[in-house]
């Protein structure tokens, strides 16, 4: 049988959630000869899938959770339980979906899917070395997979461990030359290390190549900031806001915050910090 792979995106620091419930169907028209209640499972699934695509989370989550207790065929649970904590994590269930995943991973301890996401929660929880394990372990079974070296520099730069972050963006450009990935992450780097003439010529490199590209301007509005040079900073940030529309990510509100508070705008800068922590912590928003 083939087992549906479902990311949830990752963005530096922030987590932008998001789930694809479809697979879910597929699996379970897919269980015919299972010792269990196949057509109640049949029917929690497509509840699940209707309840997630109108979004309403907690309905989705119930339904799997039920379909789950009737003990589906041992392949399918490591992605049922990924998809449970999926669900759990657009409630803001941290704890739930850290459950849901770990589980997952006592069953599959190579389900790279679940192993990432759970990295992404822990990165979120601010549990670095957790992270950083659970990173190896993806590597180790996947040493070529930029996506994974890159969020690990990532977790190194969150920890300023900036010779290990070099080390992983070295071999990304070392395997992939052309990588305009890891430039953006060694920007990021030589920003956090106080080298901005460095920094600044990458980001030249970037916008040449990219200049539509929020991650680019967010990441020189930041250097910008770093040199004091806060009228390009804040050139940068209105032109990241404008690219995402509704989706900036918390770090942008959060650099914004920081811009508006050097500026003396102390009602803005409130405004974008209390933005950014609805987006980092959804549970608690729900409870207004």
């Amino acid at each position: 049988m083939t087992r549906s792979r479902q990311i949830i995106p990752f963005a530096l620091i922030a987590l932008c959630i998001g789930l694809f419930l479809a697979p879910l169907r597929a699996s379970a028209q897919e269980q015919t000869t299972a010792p269990i209640d196949s057509t109640r499972y049949t029917r929690l699934i497509d509840s699940c899938f209707t309840a997630g695509n109108r979004g309403d989370y907690a309905a989705a989550e119930a339904f799997l959770a039920e379909a789950l207790r009737l003990n589906p065929p041992a392949s399918l649970q490591p992605m049922l339980l990924n998809n449970l904590g999926g669900l759990q994590l657009l409630q803001g269930k941290d704890d739930a979906a850290l459950l849901s995943f770990s589980s997952a991973l006592s069953k599959d301890a190579h389900e790279a899917t679940t192993r990432f996401n759970r990295a992404k929660l822990f990165v979120q929880r601010k549990e670095y070395k957790a992270a950083l394990t659970d990173f190896a372990l993806l590597l180790s079974d996947h040493p070529k997979n930029e996506l994974y070296r890159y969020q690990r520099a990532m977790v190194y730069l969150l920890t300023k461990e900036y010779d290990l972050a070099e080390a992983d963006l070295k071999t990304i450009i070392e395997e992939n030359d052309s990588s305009l990935k890891a430039r953006i992450g060694y920007a990021l780097l030589e920003t956090m290390r106080g080298r901005y003439d460095e920094a600044e010529r990458l980001y030249a490199f970037l916008t040449d190549k990219l200049p539509k590209n929020a991650e680019v301007l967010e990441g020189r509005a930041r250097m910008y900031m770093a040199k004091g040079m806060r009228g390009f900073a804040q050139r940068d940030i209105r032109q990241a806001f404008e690219l995402l529309g509704g989706r900036a990510p918390a770090t942008l509100y959060r650099l914004r915050a920081e811009l508006n508070t050097t500026l003396g705008n102390t009602k803005e800068a409130a405004e974008d910090l209390r933005r950014a922590e609805e987006l980092e912590n959804p549970k608690n928003t729900a409870k207004r």
